[in-house]
């Protein structure tokens, strides 16, 4: 998934997100994506005003340590 970050960016329930999934792509370019994946949140709803990285990153090393964490 490809998305404009500023503008308008892609959300589930209010927050940004990515999407995790595992693909295996052969010699001859054929492509396999293995059947489950999963979507990591941010633990915040995203605003473009706020400068909290909490509303902008999805990596779980940094969610754990902010307070909306669940």
């Amino acid at each position: 998934m490809v998305q404009k970050y500023v503008e308008h960016p892609f959300l589930f329930n209010g927050r940004k997100f990515d999407l995790r999934v595992w693909a295996v792509v052969t010699d001859d370019f054929r492509i396999y994506f293995y059947k489950h994946g999963y979507l990591r949140t941010s633990s915040a709803e995203y605003n473009l005003k706020d400068k909290n990285n909490y509303v902008h990153l999805t990596n779980q090393c940094l969610q754990v340590k902010g307070e909306g964490y669940a």
